[in-house]
């Protein structure tokens, strides 16, 4: 079951650890034990094409899927490769084979995430990345863009990506349960690539990646704005790892909230939910609004009432990526 990130993962790292942080700290390093005994145990097998995965270090929140969604029209454009398809476990969703999906598919089925990446192109679930990658194959494509799995070693990754969001960087620096890393910072830039840096690098994350990793810079900024009505009042709602942060795009934007709601991430809106959101709008005489990513696990028949607010992530050193992808092309 979903459950909002604590603060604490998120905490000034001057400050003070709480109680529960302390308490967690010995239950991090159990775990760090087991990721690493996975990772010792893992059989890795390798697709007839290359593979770029897109994860992160940190549980949730860094940006993957604009970041995926971003270099898959770097592709396309470019023409580097003919036919990319995307990849995704399918978090949250119930089907485990390997499937592909369209946009019309209920999230409850196939999770929320790929649902947005099946609105911009081919999208394939699957709980085994590997058979995933090869029904990929079998359908055509002759690249793989894999939505986060950088932790999963079942499928040989030709190159990866590790995305951080350069105002909440990596918390407090501590694993799962005390802190957001899913690995150590260590352990994972030793399998990295390049990383990605979204926003200010507030963090200074940029000093601790080795210089034979490349970093690029990027930032969100919303697409289609104009759809959004300037003048009428909002009420806002996300279920994301960082749902403060689509309070802040908001208004950054200017955009008038009236109120604002955090659920979970990757939270199931119940209809009883959804019908205490449209009374609240209907009473105060507001819209709704979401992100895009929560807008796909809304049923339809509520669709219109909801409005979604797009973003898209823009590099800021395109060409510097862009020869990157070439150089796997070759």
């Amino acid at each position: 079951m979903p459950i909002k990130t604590p603060k604490f993962w998120y905490r000034n790292s001057r400050s003070t650890p709480p109680l529960i942080e302390r308490i967690m700290t010995p239950l991090s390093i159990i775990y760090k034990l087991g990721h690493k005994l996975n990772l010792s145990k893992a059989i890795t097998n390798t697709a007839p094409i290359p593979v770029i995965c897109v994860g992160n270090i940190t549980a949730g929140g860094s940006g993957k899927t604009p970041s995926i969604i971003a270099l898959h029209k770097l592709i396309e454009k470019h023409k580097i490769y003919n036919a990319p398809y995307f990849l995704s476990r399918g978090y949250g969703g119930s089907e485990k084979s390997p499937r592909r999906i369209s946009v019309h598919d209920d999230a409850n089925e196939t999770g929320d995430e790929p649902l947005l990446l099946a609105s911009h192109s081919n999208t394939i679930i699957s709980a085994r990345r590997y058979d995933g990658a090869m029904l990929a194959y079998n359908m055509g494509a002759d690249i793989v863009l894999m939505d986060d799995g950088f932790q999963n070693q079942s499928l040989y990754k030709d190159l990866s990506f590790i995305v951080i969001n350069g105002k909440t960087g990596l918390g407090n620096g501590k694993m799962i349960p005390a802190g957001p890393l899913r690995e150590s910072v260590e352990d994972a830039l030793k399998r990295a690539n390049a990383v990605i840096i979204i926003g200010d690098d507030e963090s200074d994350i940029k000093t601790i990646i080795p210089k034979n990793i490349p970093v690029f810079k990027a930032y969100i900024k919303p697409s289609n704005i104009d759809k959004i009505d300037r003048d009428a009042p909002y009420i806002a709602f996300a279920g994301l790892a960082h749902p403060q942060k689509f309070h802040d795009t908001l208004l950054e934007n200017n955009i008038n909230i009236a109120s604002f709601h955090e659920f979970s991430d990757h939270h199931k809106f119940s209809p009883k939910e959804i019908d205490r959101l449209i009374k609240e709008a209907k009473d105060n005489g507001s819209k709704l609004i979401t992100t895009e990513k929560d807008y796909m696990r809304i049923p339809d028949k509520y669709r219109e009432f909801i409005e979604y607010f797009p973003i898209e992530l823009v590099w800021k050193n395109e060409a510097d990526i862009l020869q990157l992808l070439r150089g796997l092309s070759k």
